[in-house]
């Protein structure tokens, strides 16, 4: 880890450290920019690639990125 939090793991294999950031359903939605209900949906079908921890969701956003543009 750096000074400032960001992973030199990330910099070392070529990545962006902000894939690392693990979201939640509010902030996916607001990334998104999806209702709530649609992100809600898509995560139950596991289409968006997540966890639940708890009753909650969580995500990664490289994962999220990587779903978008078709490689997960």
């Amino acid at each position: 880890m750096t000074q400032d939090g960001v992973s030199t793991a990330a910099f070392a294999a070529g990545r962006d450290p902000a894939d690392d950031d693990v979201l939640t359903v509010d902030e996916l939605v607001a990334w998104l920019r999806l209702s709530e209900s649609t992100v809600l949906k898509l995560l139950s079908e596991r289409e968006i690639p997540a966890r639940k921890v708890g009753h909650q969701w969580r995500v990664r956003r490289g994962r999220v990125r990587d779903w978008l543009d078709g490689r997960e």
